[in-house]
C-alpha cells in the first residue's frame, strides 16, 4: 500500500491532524447550549444562517484552496474555529450567536473542498490515488474515535458548567496548527514563486466554466444533487437528536430511575442539577453511536470494492432517510436511528469524493469540491428554516421523520430521471489507469 517509511508517517500526520478537528466535546451538548436562551425557531435560523452563509462562501474558499495552497487553507479553518469557539465562551444572545454561527460556517467552508483536495493530491503525487477512499475513510474513523472519547468528558464538563466544553474544544482544536505544518504542500504549490502565480492557477471566470463544465453535466450532475439531498438531510437532522432523546428515551430513562426534566427539551435544557445528569447521558450516548459508526468510515473503501459506487451512494441513503422516520411510531428505534445517521455520511462521502476527484482535473479541484458542499448548504437553508418551525408546532421526532420522508420523495425522483453515478473513465489520477483496465 505504501511506497516507503516515510510515505506511512506521512499518512499517519493525516490521520493526526484529521483527530485535532473533532468537535467532540461541544457536539452532544450544543442544542441543549443554545435551547437554555434559544426557541426552536431561533436554533432553525442559525442553523439557516450558516447554510446560506456557507452557500456564499463555498466558492471563494475553494478558491482561496485553490490559489493559496489546500494547506493555507486547512490553517485558516483551524484559526475561525477556535475564534467561533471562543466566542461561544464569552458572548451570548441570538445576535452574538448568529455571527458565531457565520464564523462556523467560514471555517467549514475553508476545509471543505481543500481537505480532501490536498489529500487526492498527495496520494498522486507520493503514493496511490486508488487508496483515496480508504484512507480518507479511515481518517473519518479516527476523527470519530477522538470525538468518542471526547464527547464523554464534555459531558462531564458541561454539567461543571455551560461553557467548559468549550474551552477544551479550544485548547485541543487549537492543536491542528501543529498537525498541519506538520504535513507537505502540494507540489504545484510548494515549487511555484513568491509571486504567488503559476501557469496551471485558475482565474474567477474560468472558475465559473469549470464548475459548469463538471458540475451540472452528466456523469456528475444527478450524483452531486443526489448526495446534496441527502447531506442537507442528515445535516438539518443531527440538530434535533438532543431533544428527540429527551422526547423518545426520556420515559425509559425515568422508568429505570434516571431523572429527566419535565417539560421537554426546552425545559430539560435550562434544568440545573436533572440538566446536567441528562448532559452526562448525552456524553455517553454520543460516544456509543460515534465509537459504532466510525465502522462506516473505516470500511468505506472496503464497501466500495464489494458494491461498487453507484449501489454504495444509492442504497445507504435510502436505508438512512428509512431509519429516521421509523421512530416516528417505534421510540426505541431511536437508537439505531442515531447510529445510521452518523455512520451514513462517513460511509457514502469517501466513496462519492473519490468518484468526483476521478472525474475532475487537478486544476480547480478544490474549488469543485467545495462547489458540492455549496449544494449541499443551498439545499440545506430552506430545510432548517421548515424545520425549525415544524419542532416548535409539533415534536423533534415528527420533524426528523417528515425530512427522512421528504428525502425518500426527492431523492427517489433524482433516481428515476438521472443516472446516478454510471460507470465512466475517469479523467484524473492513478485511479485512471484502475479505470481503464
Amino acid at each position: 500500500m505504501f511506497r516507503s517509511v516515510s510515505d506511512c508517517g506521512l499518512v499517519r500526520r493525516y490521520y493526526l491532524y484529521r483527530a485535532t478537528i473533532a468537535v467532540g466535546f461541544i457536539t452532544p451538548v450544543f442544542t441543549l447550549f443554545l435551547l437554555r436562551t434559544l426557541t426552536f425557531t431561533q436554533v432553525g435560523i442559525l442553523s439557516a444562517t450558516y447554510s446560506g452563509l456557507s452557500v456564499v462562501g463555498e466558492i471563494p474558499t475553494g478558491y482561496v484552496g485553490d490559489r493559496l495552497g489546500r494547506r493555507a487553507s486547512l490553517l485558516l479553518s483551524v484559526l475561525f474555529t477556535v475564534v467561533s469557539l471562543a466566542g461561544f465562551v464569552l458572548a451570548s444572545g441570538f445576535l452574538w450567536y448568529a455571527f458565531l454561527y457565520a464564523l462556523w460556517a467560514l471555517s467549514l467552508t475553508l476545509r471543505s473542498g481543500s481537505m480532501d483536495a490536498w489529500l487526492y493530491d498527495t496520494l498522486t503525487e507520493r503514493l496511490d490515488s486508488r487508496q483515496f477512499s480508504h484512507i480518507r475513510g479511515r481518517g473519518d474513523a479516527v476523527q470519530k474515535w477522538t470525538a468518542a472519547v471526547s464527547m464523554v468528558v464534555g459531558g462531564l464538563l458541561y454539567g461543571l458548567h455551560p461553557s467548559y466544553p468549550f474551552v477544551a474544544a479550544i485548547g485541543f482544536n487549537s492543536l491542528g496548527f501543529l498537525s498541519l505544518l506538520s504535513l507537505p504542500k502540494n507540489r504545484q504549490y510548494a515549487a511555484r514563486g513568491d509571486d504567488g502565480n503559476s501557469a496551471d492557477r485558475l482565474d474567477p471566470l474560468e472558475t465559473v466554466s469549470v464548475i459548469y463544465t463538471y458540475l451540472a453535466r452528466p456523469p456528475l450532475r444527478a450524483l452531486i444533487l443526489y448526495i446534496g439531498l441527502f447531506y442537507a438531510v442528515l445535516g438539518v437532522s443531527s440538530t434535533y437528536v438532543q431533544p428527540m432523546v429527551v422526547e423518545t428515551l426520556g420515559p425509559y430513562a425515568t422508568a429505570i430511575g434516571v431523572q429527566v426534566p419535565a417539560g421537554g427539551p426546552i425545559a430539560a435544557a435550562r434544568a440545573g442539577e436533572a440538566g446536567a445528569a441528562l448532559a452526562l447521558g448525552l456524553g455517553v450516548l454520543y460516544a456509543v453511536l460515534t465509537a459504532v459508526s466510525s465502522a462506516g468510515g473505516y470500511y468505506a473503501g472496503t464497501i466500495e470494492d464489494r458494491l461498487g459506487v453507484r449501489r454504495a451512494v444509492v442504497a445507504v441513503p435510502v436505508l438512512t432517510a428509512v431509519a429516521l422516520v421509523i421512530p416516528l411510531w417505534i421510540a426505541l428505534a431511536a437508537l439505531p436511528a442515531f447510529a445510521t445517521m452518523r455512520t451514513a455520511k462517513s460511509l457514502v462521502q469517501p466513496i462519492a469524493n473519490g468518484y468526483i476527484n476521478d472525474h475532475v482535473e487537478a486544476v480547480g479541484r478544490a474549488t469543485l469540491l467545495s462547489a458540492v458542499s455549496m449544494l449541499n448548504m443551498l439545499l440545506r437553508t430552506p430545510l432548517a428554516l421548515a424545520a425549525g418551525m415544524l419542532a416548535d408546532a409539533t415534536t423533534a421526532t415528527t420533524t426528523v421523520a417528515a425530512l427522512g420522508g421528504l428525502f425518500l420523495v426527492t431523492g427517489g425522483a433524482v433516481w428515476l430521471l438521472g443516472e446516478i453515478a454510471p460507470e465512466t473513465g475517469a479523467v484524473s489520477g492513478d485511479r485512471a489507469s484502475k479505470s481503464a483496465s
